[in-house]
């Protein structure tokens, strides 16, 4: 019986918010026995220098959402209204799908939410109350953000309760960034004005860019300016600023709570289910640090530390191996030492076929996955995939295979600029912590880039190799083809006592051709003499348009009596493409073959030259017995 499937859609899981979220949702699955895939994006980093909004997006594009038992939905943690856009797009089609959106309220989904605007009232009125703020600056999340703009009502309603409105020139836009904290700092000391009483901020990463400004422009907190944040990140507790948790794990388990018993046929009777939020005092507004959320920090703190070093020592180590794979079975095998250094459980690295392999048609640009994708290396549980071609739809292969475990598994795009490598879905254990999963998202597009351009560089060098050897007008091997191919199947021959052969084609009446029909037709002539010589491909011999209306073709025979066999062959060839497909005139040729058992001492041009021979015996003995069929125009069609 297949186990039931959640998706979670969100971004940036590598920040500590949605870390929490991811770890709430590994212990939810492993408990309920479900199966959890959570498509991410990173968006919230700089789109302009590292990323590709359409890139990242592709990922919420990848499940069929109808094949899904449930969806978990995060739009408040998207970075980019593409982002935004894309997952509200690929979730409107669904109607009757048991869906919990976090945040944001949406059409046929529960919402859960957070009472965010008690906990932001209460730290609102504690900084006037408590410390006599009045002039109060607020750094806000993004605006198209509900989350955000739900925060920045709830703080200017408190401030009208105490009869104070907010200066809408100390509002600023951070965009839920450390840099956007810092920025608006900046733009605020720029005003020269009297500094705020106190800066409230929409979340812990603008909070900690405002105060870093700050201190580096010698202003003091909280002795010169109080500063609060929101999401009681480590961080944030730890250098004791005042902030507000959320309990995002625990919410992570009450929406898969939810779903598996909507899943199951219990539909919630609440559209909106509400999770307390609790501020957290601490030095920033001029209170004392909380001592227990710190001690826990602290050890959080230790063991991320750890985690830390260890990815970067072992992505530092790999930097250089991972970038020069040059063939499909070393970048399995680089993958594989590296993976093995890390403490990940389920790993399944898919990539598009076309980076590594041949494939039909051209190489298109089609924004979204093909429809077959290549497991270039899978790990789960201790057992290792060799590389495998699968159905996209089927998002890794363990899915479709009996299981003693459950899978919750992180699924990112890996991409260069606009070129889209595949995705990597995961469970990385520690990996998530701090910046560890960038990074190493990267080194795996560095792997999969150096494939992609070594496999490129073979193709090319493969087209330009064919393009030497290789005829324009007939696309059978030049000359220059068969100096370079006939000597091997020569000397094969020689070693197992074969016999060898060339057969020496010339075209008859060529000049007249070209004289009566113009150049034109000659070349259409010798095409069609190039196909009657591909008819010798049923004798294993390889056809060779030497010249102008020479021709020859050589290969192995099992006896000498097969040669004029061969001679026969190609004139029927003839005869039967004349009769077949009328032209203006019909074509023949003079033909001769040489055959023998090569020895040590045989070289091509000898062979060349006795089948030239023979060719032209036939010719010369042609033009003295020569039958007016030997060039019969077709009147009706020239």
């Amino acid at each position: 019986m297949r186990r039931k499937r959640i998706a979670v859609l969100m971004a940036s899981i590598e920040r500590e918010y949605q870390q929490h979220f991811a770890s709430g949702l590994a212990e939810a699955s492993a408990g309920y026995g479900i199966d959890i895939c959570i498509f991410n994006s990173m968006g919230y980093m700089d789109v302009s220098l590292s990323t590709s909004e359409r890139e990242e997006s592709m990922i919420y594009d990848l499940p069929d959402l109808e094949t899904f038992d449930g969806i978990i939905s995060m739009p408040a943690t998207m970075g980019s209204e593409a982002t935004l856009r894309k997952i509200f797009e690929v979730i409107t089609p669904l109607k009757g799908k048991p869906h919990i959106s976090i945040d944001v309220i949406q059409e046929n989904a529960v919402t859960i939410q957070f009472n965010d605007r008690n906990s932001v009232e209460e730290l609102t009125e504690h900084m006037i109350s408590r410390h006599g703020a009045k002039r109060i600056m607020y750094v806000c999340g993004p605006m198209h953000s509900e989350v955000a703009m739900e925060r920045l009502e709830a703080c200017r309603s408190m401030m009208r309760r105490y009869g104070l409105e907010m200066d809408e020139k100390l509002l600023f836009d951070g965009q839920w960034t450390r840099t956007g904290g810092r920025q608006a700092a900046e733009k605020m000391l720029a005003m020269h004005e009297a500094l705020p009483d106190a800066i409230l901020c929409g979340n812990d990463d603008m909070a900690l860019g405002v105060i870093e400004y700050l201190s580096e422009h010698g202003i003091r907190v909280p002795r010169d300016v109080a500063v609060t944040g929101f999401d009681a990140s480590r961080e944030a507790v730890m250098r004791g600023v005042t902030t507000i948790r959320r309990p995002i794990d625990r919410t992570a388990q009450k929406a898969i709570e939810i779903l598996n018993k909507w899943i199951d046929g219990a539909k919630p009777a609440e559209k909106v289910i509400h999770m307390n939020t609790i501020p957290v005092y601490g030095d920033s507004c001029g209170c004392l640090k909380n001592q227990e959320h710190l001690n826990e920090m602290l050890r959080n703190l230790g063991t991320e530390k750890w985690n830390m070093e260890t990815t970067l020592t072992c992505i530092s180590m790999y930097a250089g191996s991972m970038a020069g794979v040059g063939d499909e079975l070393e970048a399995h095998h680089r993958i594989h030492d590296f993976i093995r250094y890390w403490d990940i459980r389920d790993f399944f690295l898919c990539v598009d076929p076309s980076i590594c392999r041949e494939t039909d048609g051209e190489e298109t640009d089609s924004g979204s996955y093909p429809d077959e994708m290549l497991l270039l290396y899978g790990m789960t549980d201790g057992k290792t995939y060799q590389p495998v071609l699968y159905s996209t739809h089927e998002l890794v292969p363990a899915f479709d295979e009996d299981r003693k475990t459950t899978l919750c598994l992180i699924f990112c795009p890996l991409y260069y600029r606009n070129r889209s490598f595949g995705y990597v879905g995961l469970n990385p254990g520690s990996l998530t912590s701090g910046a560890a999963l960038y990074p190493f998202l990267m080194l795996l597009n560095g792997a999969l880039m150096s494939l992609y351009l070594q496999t490129n560089i073979k193709r090319y060098t493969s087209t330009i190799e064919q393009m030497a050897i290789r005829d324009i007008m007939t696309g059978m091997l030049n000359r220059r083809g068969f100096l370079e191919k006939a000597p091997a199947v020569m000397e094969k021959a020689r070693k197992n006592n074969k016999v060898f052969a060339i057969l020496s084609a010339d075209m008859n009446h060529m000049k007249h051709i070209n004289d009566e029909f113009g150049h034109q037709s000659g070349d259409i002539a010798i095409c069609r003499m190039g196909k009657a010589m591909e008819s010798l491909g049923e004798f294993s011999f390889v056809p060779v348009h030497i010249s102008g209306d020479e021709f020859l073709a050589y290969g192995i025979l099992d006896s000498m009596e097969e040669a004029e066999k061969l001679k026969d062959c190609a004139r029927e060839a003839i005869s039967d493409l004349n009769a077949r497909d009328p032209w203006i005139c019909d074509i023949s040729a003079s033909f001769g073959i040489y055959a023998a058992v090569p020895q040590m001492h045989d070289t091509l041009d000898q062979y060349m030259t006795m089948a030239d021979r023979r060719m032209y015996d036939e010719k010369n003995s042609r033009k003295f017995g020569r039958r007016k069929e030997d060039l019969k125009i077709n009147n009706e069609k020239g």
